[in-house]
């Protein structure tokens, strides 16, 4: 059976774990997903950790995966070598905490005002090697930790789409190696049939995000609209995923910043109970 998570953001970032989790649970999600810059930020001490496993405990519910996203694409090699090192860092700071799952993207990321572009300031040969180097180091590291890291298609990175990325999986021969299958980046490059996607990853894929597209992967072009209001086909993604014996999360990445700021009064809380009964409608 699918499990059906969400992905705290907002000002749940800030909350503690009790009351993130009891949240979570009382919404009726069976699993969340954290981010790294929060929960391993310098001011969490060894105490906050064991807290947020009795929570999870305490809740039934389960830490599906961990967001551990550095730019793999950046100019300056000391930056890129950090980032390698903080993913497997952070890699092994989930597995203490008896997560499994790991969340990865590649880079460049087109939102940062000093971001650089593949094809133009650096060279795509460049940029394949940078981040060909980076899980040279990463994967042996997962494989000894018994964490999967799952790749994340992001608009604008040299990792965007199903082919991008299946580039990337076709240079390892790895089995900590998979995706996180998030299908509006898909839709934004014109990829649209949901049932070729999730087939053709099938048991590569190791996390689900749910979230829609309109649009094309040009900034300010595009927006992450409501679930159902884009044009993935929920529908025929979900019967696929449960045809090819999906089980894991199915967990609501909910970026929809206009109607949160202009209808949610901000909160991204108040936007987790209306996307679960919409998700649910598909499960």
């Amino acid at each position: 059976m699918i499990k059906t998570g969400f992905l705290a953001n907002g000002e749940m970032l800030g909350w503690e774990p009790e009351k993130l989790f009891s949240f979570i649970a009382e919404t009726g999600f069976d699993c969340v997903e954290l981010i790294d810059d929060i929960i391993f930020s310098p001011d969490k001490t060894a105490r906050y950790h064991e807290e947020i496993v009795k929570a999870s405990e305490k809740y039934g519910v389960g830490i599906s995966e961990i967001l551990t996203q550095h730019d793999l694409v950046v100019n300056d090699e000391g930056a890129r070598n950090a980032n390698t090192a903080l993913i497997i860092e952070n890699m092994k700071k989930a597995a203490a905490l008896g997560v499994k799952t790991v969340n990865v993207f590649t880079g460049p990321v087109p939102w940062m005002p000093d971001s650089i572009t593949a094809g133009k300031q650096v060279s795509f040969t460049q940029a394949w090697n940078w981040v060909l180097g980076a899980f040279e180091r990463i994967l042996p590291e997962a494989e000894k930790l018994g964490v999967r890291v799952a790749v994340e298609n992001v608009w604008g990175m040299l990792v965007h789409d199903f082919y991008t990325n299946s580039y990337l999986q076709s240079r390892f021969d790895s089995p900590a190696l998979g995706v996180n299958l998030d299908p509006s980046h898909d839709i934004l490059y014109g990829n649209n049939d949901m049932d070729f996607l999730v087939r053709s990853w099938g048991k590569k894929i190791f996390h689900v995000h749910v979230k829609d597209a309109v649009g094309v992967a040009e900034d300010g072009k595009f927006v992450f609209p409501l679930i159902g209001e884009g044009r993935v086909n929920f529908g025929a993604f979900f019967a696929a995923l449960k045809d090819i014996g999906y089980d894991g999360c199915a967990s609501i990445e909910f970026e929809s910043w206009a109607y949160r700021a202009n209808t949610l009064g901000g909160s991204h809380a108040a936007s987790a109970k209306p996307m679960l009964d919409a998700l649910k409608r598909y499960l």
